[in-house]
């Protein structure tokens, strides 16, 4: 893959990573930034993260073979149709949010010309946010979902595309994706803030635990640091899942807790091996 002009819309740390990274592993691209805010468009093209900048211009806009929609996922479908009507034919406009499933169907409601469109979610981020932590590499040996409900030759570039970075591809439907990452990142994103929380709580927090605590735990609860304006939206727009989810692990604690409360060494030994073969094998 070679040659694109690819638009990227919204600049954090996805889009200027998507952005660094076509310029780094995609020869003779050119990257356009767009977005509503001209400071920090402006920003990304003196940081090198883009080539230029455009406004809703019809000849520029028209010129991409690839358009990354790189906002929160309820903006997603708002930015698609402000500019679909500017495509041309050929081009393939993807997301990179973390919900695929209500993103998906607020698209094909608006899509009115049958552009292509592929949602894709990259695993790879940070609980920082910002173009000034965006990397070239932030997708490489990383997944990317892709949702495999297009057309085949479509489906082939957008692989393409992110293979060109380094990325491994899983094609699933919006709704198994959906409900995969409800366990594996939305709860677990709830579980970190649920114990930042009790944490607080204790009383002890106001003396910093005299110290007690080590990198298990600052580890553990790294990811409630995230952008909670975002995660807010990423749970509600998956609320569903999240809550089995949720009544799943709490089934799991209230197993834990019979098993303290019945003093069996030997049964907590077995929960806490099996626990940790199964994480050796992530």
């Amino acid at each position: 893959m070679d040659n694109k002009t690819v638009g990227i819309y919204g600049l954090g740390l996805l889009g200027s990573s998507v952005a660094l990274a076509v310029k780094t592993y995609i020869p003779g691209s050119k990257v356009i930034g767009f977005g509503r805010n001209d400071e920090k468009i402006q920003q990304a093209q003196r940081l090198g993260i883009i080539d230029s900048f455009g406004k809703e211009d019809p000849e520029i806009i028209s010129q991409l073979d690839f358009f990354v929609i790189a906002t929160p996922a309820e903006k997603v479908a708002e930015v698609f149709a402000e500019f679909q009507n500017m495509f041309n034919e050929d081009v393939i406009v993807m997301d990179v949010s973390s919900v695929k499933r209500l993103v998906n169907n607020e698209v094909e409601k608006v899509n009115h010309r049958g552009i292509n469109f592929v949602g894709c979610h990259p695993m790879a981020g940070s609980e920082k946010s910002g173009m000034e932590f965006a990397r070239a590499d932030l997708f490489e040996k990383k997944i990317v979902a892709v949702i495999g409900e297009g057309h085949e030759n479509t489906l082939a570039q957008v692989r393409d595309f992110w293979k060109s970075f380094g990325s491994q591809i899983v094609l699933v439907s919006a709704d198994f994706h959906d409900e995969i990452v409800a366990s594996t990142s939305h709860v677990p994103h709830l579980v970190a803030s649920a114990l930042t929380r009790q944490l607080e709580k204790d009383g002890w927090s106001e003396v910093r635990f005299f110290g007690l605590y080590g990198k298990g735990l600052l580890d553990t609860t790294r990811i409630a640091q995230g952008n909670p304006e975002m995660w807010a939206d990423i749970i509600l727009m998956n609320s569903d899942n999240v809550e089995r989810s949720l009544i799943d692990l709490s089934r799991e604690i209230n197993d834990v807790i019979e098993l303290i409360r019945a003093k069996n060494r030997d049964s907590i030994i077995e929960y806490l091996n099996r626990a940790k073969d199964f994480r050796e094998s992530l």
